[in-house]
């Protein structure tokens, strides 16, 4: 599928944005910089309810990510992704995708049209090519591809079904084809918030928080409801990311840290850094399990919350290995210059390994290895958005990841000078 560009104006801190969303894309910048606010907006517009059903108002989902008071009568947003896209412009929105685009320019069809059943079914099997063409054809060979087309004429040209059947059932034949190919159509928003840490509390005492009549804003409750899931399914894990010897239990109705085989902790007693992280890997691991697969776009707000250098480039090698296959996207925003390093060092690892495979691996696992194509970078600062991505060099800008520590040099060049 093509990636999706996206364009906004007037909303919030963000004055003039264009940018292209590719599978991974990571947004830098000051505090109050516009990163979360463009992040939120992307999974807005990638959520699946959202997308396919016309009666969610825009405003509900501003209201859900407390972004109800950016927009104004210059705000202008778009977003266009294959098929489906978002217009926001004169406080009035549209949006179209692919399923809908296809049902109403069949309308249009039969109302225009003095054909037969026949050539109604016809014009309708065209259209759902043009859908496989136009949104998943990347996703097959050639030869995938023209099995699809014959099934299709096979469903339509079956003398034995009447030229009456609804279009709700070419839909449903239609997507139990691409499903049987391996792709999924539903797609999805994980938003993972800054505040995570909040999660555990929130769900451990859910009843005190309601009975005192404590606001939780919207996104929280419902990452909150996705987090009960994980933790109920997501019974034990490794976590190597911290300490070799660390693991997440869940006995009961309590979460534990074991820091070996006997001692442990109530995860709510237990370092920032591990109450920072385990939400991250129990909903990554939880999507990864769940049996209707989607292809998720998942949101990681400041990956590096409380945790130490290393630990930050081993979760970001863990994120690009789970989060980045089977058309699944990744969006990370970020004040820290070492979670820039380690990309880079993951997109110099793809570039190193297409010729010496098995050295690499050695030092970085091939699953982290980030392809330079399918990944950006921006700096947000003033309303903008700076691409600092070299895609010649296929490496973020050595400047904007030295920056910081220049500055720190001078400082302290010039205290040496003193």
């Amino acid at each position: 599928m093509e990636r999706a560009k996206l364009i906004v104006k007037n909303f919030g801190p963000l004055k003039d944005i264009d940018i292209e969303v590719r599978e991974m894309v990571t947004f830098i910048g000051a505090q109050a910089s516009g990163k979360s606010t463009l992040a939120k907006l992307i999974s807005i517009l990638e959520d699946e309810n959202f997308r396919r059903d016309s009666k969610i108002p825009f405003e509900q989902e501003l209201n859900k990510y407390n972004m109800k008071s950016f927009t104004n009568d210059k705000t202008f947003i778009s977003y266009s992704k294959g098929d489906y896209s978002f217009t926001l412009n004169n406080n009035e929105y549209s949006k179209t995708n692919p399923r809908e685009l296809i049902k109403e320019q069949f309308v249009i069809f039969l109302k225009n049209s003095k054909s037969n059943k026949e050539s109604q079914n016809e014009k309708f099997k065209n259209l759902l090519k043009h859908d496989l063409i136009s949104n998943w054809k990347n996703q097959f060979t050639p030869q995938i591809v023209n099995d699809i087309f014959k099934k299709l004429n096979d469903y339509f040209n079956d003398g034995t079904k009447s030229y009456e059947i609804p279009i709700v059932d070419f839909f449903l034949y239609y997507e139990n084809i691409l499903i049987e190919y391996g792709i999924n159509i539903k797609f999805d928003s994980l938003y993972i918030p800054s505040e995570r840490n909040f999660l555990h509390l929130i769900i451990e005492h859910t009843l005190g928080l309601i009975n005192n009549n404590i606001q939780i804003p919207k996104h929280l409750l419902e990452i909150g409801q996705e987090y009960e899931k994980a933790i109920h399914t997501i019974k034990e894990l490794p976590l190597t990311i911290i300490n070799k010897n660390f693991r997440y239990q869940r006995e009961g109705k309590t979460s534990y840290i074991y820091h070996n085989e006997n001692e442990k902790v109530d995860l709510l007693e237990s370092a920032s850094g591990l109450q920072s992280i385990i939400p991250i890997l129990l909903l990554v691991e939880y999507s990864k399990s769940l049996k209707e697969e989607y292809n998720f776009n998942f949101v990681v707000e400041e990956p590096e919350l409380n945790l130490y250098p290393k630990a930050q480039h081993e979760l970001i090698k863990y994120l690009v290995k789970n989060c980045l296959f089977d058309r699944k996207n990744l969006i990370l925003t970020t004040h820290s210059p070492f979670v820039l390093a380690s990309i880079n060092n993951l997109l110099l690892a793809y570039d190193k390994g297409q010729k010496n495979p098995k050295e690499v691996n050695k030092i970085i696992k091939k699953e982290s290895w980030l392809n330079p194509k399918n990944f950006i970078a921006y700096e947000l600062k003033n309303g903008k958005a700076k691409k600092i991505m070299n895609d010649k060099l296929g490496q973020i800008s050595e400047n904007m990841i030295d920056g910081v520590s220049d500055a720190f040099a001078n400082e302290f060049d010039k205290l040496l000078d003193l």
